[in-house]
Formats: structure tokens, sequence, C-alpha cells
């Protein structure tokens, strides 16, 4: 997996400014140099390099004030789109964001990528300039969510964690919680101290109980990014401890490792939707899930 990281060494940075310049400027005959502001000093830079070295994407934060901070010149490689970089970087950028206690994000998107921002929060505020007299631009913000996990549709997560709350009492009593949910994995949490047996350590079921409903979640939001609805239940499960958990419980499912056809449900049948999910004591994991998870269509 890719990580995101800071530029350090001279070559860091020519690799990095120069992507930028890459697909930011130079399609448009600007020159290099272009690239950068009087604000590269004060501003927070993130990019993904690859194994071999080799610059995929980058991404600016800078701070307008103690209430807004500005995302700027998102760029990922033409031949590494799709891969969500993108997503990865933005995500970084917030969580710097959200940390310095910032009330609002905003960005100024090219009309092409407005979905994109869409689909992470924002709200499209204003058309703003044309730049090179062929690309508009539009004003976005995206205000601070609930929780700064909440990065992709952060109103799903909010109406996911509204619906344990109401209709499974016990998750609240549990302290079950919507972590953070991406375009890459759905992560919750759980109060250890709510869970933990004679031992010291989490109670078997309630490991078994957080990790089926971080299953349950993660195929409540594959349902909304199909913009579908069903009914969800649990078919069958399987699960393996590894080790105790003593800490930090933490569960989570990369979502491109779910299985099933999930738009059956749009002919009236019902769908079948495998989740692995991974419980973590903190980053240790210390079991392994697997939920059959059986939507039915709604009547």
């Amino acid at each position: 997996m890719f990580k995101v990281t800071t530029p350090n060494s001279s070559q860091d940075w020519q690799d990095y400014y120069q992507l930028r310049w890459q697909v930011l400027r130079a399609p448009w005959d600007q020159p290099r140099g272009s690239e950068q502001d009087d604000l590269e000093q004060d501003s927070e830079h993130r990019f993904i390099k690859n194994d071999k070295g080799d610059v995929l994407g980058v991404a600016r934060l800078h701070f307008n004030s103690h209430v807004q901070a500005q995302v700027r010149y998102m760029a990922v490689s033409d031949e590494h789109r799709g891969q969500h970089l993108g997503s990865r970087l933005l995500n970084e950028l917030e969580l710097l964001a959200w940390e310095q206690d910032v009330d609002e994000l905003v960005l100024f998107a090219r009309e092409r990528a407005l979905n994109f921002y869409q689909s992470h929060g924002y709200e499209i505020k204003e058309k703003a300039h044309l730049a090179y007299g062929d690309i508009q631009h539009y004003r976005m913000v995206k205000k601070r969510p609930s929780q700064p996990g909440w990065f992709r549709h952060p109103d799903w997560a909010q109406v996911l964690q509204n619906t344990w709350r109401e209709s499974i009492p016990i998750s609240d009593a549990m302290g079950i919680k919507v972590e953070s949910y991406t375009d890459w994995q759905f992560t919750t949490r759980a109060d250890f101290g709510a869970n933990v047996n004679l031992h010291g350590s989490m109670f078997a079921g309630s490991i078994y109980s957080l990790a089926t409903l971080t299953g349950w979640g993660a195929t409540y939001l594959a349902l909304k990014e199909q913009d579908l609805e069903g009914e969800i239940v649990l078919a069958d499960a399987n699960i393996k401890y590894l080790k105790p958990l003593k800490t930090q419980p933490k569960a989570s499912v990369k979502l491109s490792d779910c299985e099933g056809k999930l738009a059956k449900l749009s002919s009236g049948d019902k769908a079948k939707f495998i989740v692995p999910v991974i419980v973590y004591d903190g980053e240790e994991a210390v079991a392994e899930f697997e939920g059959i998870f059986v939507v039915l269509p709604k009547s």
C-alpha cells in the first residue's frame, strides 16, 4: 500500500514540483515555476511515492486563518489515477487541518473534479475563476465533520451511527462508533472499559459483536454507494481469535476485499455480500472475522 509522506531531500522536492507542474501547468503551456507561489514555505506538503521512488501524487495545505485552511495543488499522475491516491492525499491534509481545530476547509476545484470532492463532503458555494481561459473552477467548502475520520460521505457515517444508536441500543452501551470511512476502508472502535472481562481483556462476545456491526456497516455503505436499499441480515459468520484484546478495540474492513453482487436488488432478488473484518488492539491484529450478509429487497 502506498504511503503518504512529506518531501525531505532535495530530490524529493524536485520530483514533487515536477509532478505538480507536469499535471497542473504543462498541458496549458505554463512555464516551470508557475506551479509554485509565495506560500510554499508556510504550507504543509504531502506526496506519494512508489517503491522505485517515482512520485505518483502531490498535494498542499495552507492556513488562511485560525478557522480556515485551504487545499491546493492536488495532482495525481495520469497513469496512476483510479487507485485512490487523491483520496489518500486529501484525507491526510484533512486530518492535519482538523488537528489544528479549523472550522472549515476550502478549495477551488476544476469542473471535472467536482464529483470527487462532493463524495468527500465538499459543497459547491459559487462559480469561481476561469484559469487560462479554459478551466472553470468552483469554490467548495467542507465543514468540520462530527468525527475527523468521517472523510467520505460524512452524512452517511452520521446516519449509520444514529441507526446503531437507535435500533441497536447495546451498540451504544458497548461504545461502538464509526471511526473512519474512506475510499479504501471502513473502521470502527469500541470502548474497552465497557467490554472488559474478569481477565482484564475484551469479552470474546464483544469482539464478535464489534466485528459483526462493522461488517453490517460496510454492507450498508456499499449499498449507499450504489444507490440501493435493502434489509441487511447476517446469514453466517466465522471468527478466529488470535490473541487477547487488552487496550484499544478497533475493527476494519478493506473495501476492495468485499465480495458480492448487490445490483441484484434492482431486479427484486436478494443479494449476498461477503465482508472480511480484522479486529485490532491498537495496531495489532487480534481476530479475523468473515461475515456473510444477505440483503433482502425492501417491500
